[in-house]
């Protein structure tokens, strides 16, 4: 080998054998040491291009990992903002069909309770005839008792009767059905109720049918 034998003569152990105070004097053992160490330092540098060029490939490659993490961390916040903007469309939807469910069933409801007033007025009115015929007690206090639970019934789903004579009249509370000439009372006061009004949860659910005063011109 070329570098061998440079490194023979460079290192030649004749030389060192000599004494001398300036000279180190090295062992044949030394020699061969050094001389092994020598003939390995090509390999050693072949193998450290080697490692400099796969550093470089897994440089590369740990950059290119690194930039499709960003690009998964954006793709992920952009999954993210769609799902909470989809959760707050649901919500605004679930919120908009349990409102309309709530106004369906109050307007049912109250489809139901309309239905029933008209037959506790008409209750009320066969009362008034029941009570004028002659007829048994036993039976008076028998439809007394049906009218109290049916009353009862109303109040607790929230109704309850409006008071109309002598307030002033409320086209938001009364129908006016007729107009009277009264000198007593106020004008636009109800001075008569053709039929009562009532509320549902202090909501008006049915007008009240009156009569309302007038002055004389």
């Amino acid at each position: 080998m070329v570098f061998g034998n440079h490194f023979d003569k460079m290192f030649d152990p004749q030389k060192y054998s000599h004494s001398g105070k300036e000279q180190k004097k090295i062992t044949v053992e030394e020699f061969n040491e050094l001389k092994e160490k020598a003939q390995k330092v090509p390999t050693l540098a072949s193998e450290n291009e080697d490692l400099q060029k796969k550093n470089k490939e897994l440089k590369a490659k740990l950059e290119d990992a690194e930039q499709k993490v960003e690009d998964l961390k954006e793709k992920n916040k952009n999954y993210l903002n769609r799902l909470q903007r989809l959760q707050a469309d649901f919500e605004n939807y679930r919120k908009r069909i349990d409102k309309e469910n709530s106004k369906f069933r109050l307007y049912a409801l109250e489809k139901i309770i309309k239905k029933l007033i008209s037959y506790y007025d008409d209750l009320e009115r066969a009362k008034k005839v029941i009570h004028a015929l002659d007829v048994e007690d036993s039976v008076k206090q028998g439809f007394e008792m049906i009218i109290k639970n049916f009353k009862k019934l109303l109040e607790e789903e929230g109704v309850r009767p409006m008071k109309s004579e002598g307030e002033k009249f409320d086209p938001y509370k009364h129908d006016a059905m007729m107009v009277r000439k009264d000198e007593e009372c106020p004008e636009n006061t109800v001075v008569e109720e053709l039929e009562k009004g009532y509320y549902l949860n202090n909501e008006v659910l049915r007008p009240a049918k009156v009569v309302v005063s007038k002055k004389s011109c």
